[in-house]
């Protein structure tokens, strides 16, 4: 980026000090002589320009060509030299956006391979630097990496037997590396924290995303990481799920395959008691409560009969 800070600045001085002289490059200026009417020879002449470093010169014979001879095959190389030039001066973001765009309009363009890797390099070139002035590259935004990964990824869907493909795969790599190192950093700044849902949420994506990178290794260490995580949250569900995930993934090898097997038997171990003592077809004779005796009815009351009441026998004897 201080090679196109510097290149902006030097064209700024050139344009102002020469601004009025004969010799000021003004890019609106018409191209004359041959190259006027002949787009092979301005673009050659662009070419030209742009080896001597003359990049302001050379951008003026090249938009001649883009705006003057728009269906001639030079137009198209003049579009790429253009984006060409946006990437030896570190204009990288314009770069990238110079050779998609160049990669749209000519799909079918003998170097349309060459646009679509070199956006995808221009983004990798834009990712986060390590100097001792700042903090760590894998600290830091991780947009550019993103773009780049993804830049990469749709050149080798397209063009899977390119000349470029090999480099290509090689940057996807470190891309996803670099990645993830970043996420490594953001799960254990959440667990310095203690933010245990996090945590795990953050190992759960690793072993989903990274999974592969180390032969595998990745896979076992982001399902166990995320599994302690959900532990000391205490999302036993959380946790059985990470667990078994890593059962079913990791290799046969991984040294994480062991310690989950462990903890599920534990875990299962601790739950199985109660579910013997408290089957789900039956309840507990605690909780069933005892029958009730039957009610009895009260003794039937007939009502008094009127008159007097009869004689009791003997009375009269007395």
């Amino acid at each position: 980026m201080q090679a196109a800070k510097a290149f902006l600045i030097a064209g700024a001085l050139a344009l102002g000090c020469a601004g009025s002289g004969a010799d000021s490059i003004d890019l609106t200026k018409p191209v004359t002589g041959e190259a006027a009417v002949n787009a092979e020879k301005s673009y050659k002449k662009g070419v030209e320009e742009m080896k001597s470093s003359n990049f302001l010169e050379a951008t003026r014979y090249f938009e001649w060509v883009k705006n003057n001879f728009p269906y001639s095959q030079y137009s198209a190389l003049s579009e790429l030299a253009l984006a060409d030039m946006r990437y030896d001066r570190d204009d990288l973001e314009g770069a990238a956006k110079a050779y998609e765009e160049f990669v749209k309009s000519h799909p079918s363009h003998p170097r349309s391979d060459y646009a679509a890797f070199r956006a995808g390099l221009a983004r990798y070139k834009d990712k986060a630097s390590d100097t001792f002035i700042l903090p760590p590259s894998y600290e830091r935004e991780q947009t550019p990496l993103k773009n780049a990964l993804d830049s990469l990824n749709k050149f080798l869907a397209a063009y899977p037997t390119s000349s470029f493909a090999p480099e290509a795969r090689a940057l996807v790599i470190d891309c996803r590396r670099r990645l993830l190192q970043h996420d490594r950093y953001v799960a254990e700044f959440y667990w310095k924290r203690k933010a245990w849902n996090g945590t795990g949420a953050r190992w759960m994506g690793i072993g989903q995303t990274y999974g592969d990178l180390d032969d595998g290794k990745v896979r076992g260490e982001a399902y166990w990481r995320a599994g302690e995580a959900y532990r000391n949250g205490g999302d036993a569900l959380a946790e059985t799920t990470a667990l078994k995930r890593l059962l079913a993934q990791a290799t046969p090898a991984d040294s994480h395959r062991a310690p989950a097997e462990h903890r599920l038997a534990e875990m299962e171990k601790a739950r199985v008691p109660a579910a013997a003592l408290t089957p789900p077809e039956a309840k507990p004779a605690s909780a069933v409560a005892p029958e009730a005796p039957p009610a009895r009815k009260p003794p039937e009351v007939k009502p008094a009969e009127s008159g007097p009441p009869e004689a009791t026998p003997g009375a009269e004897k007395k």
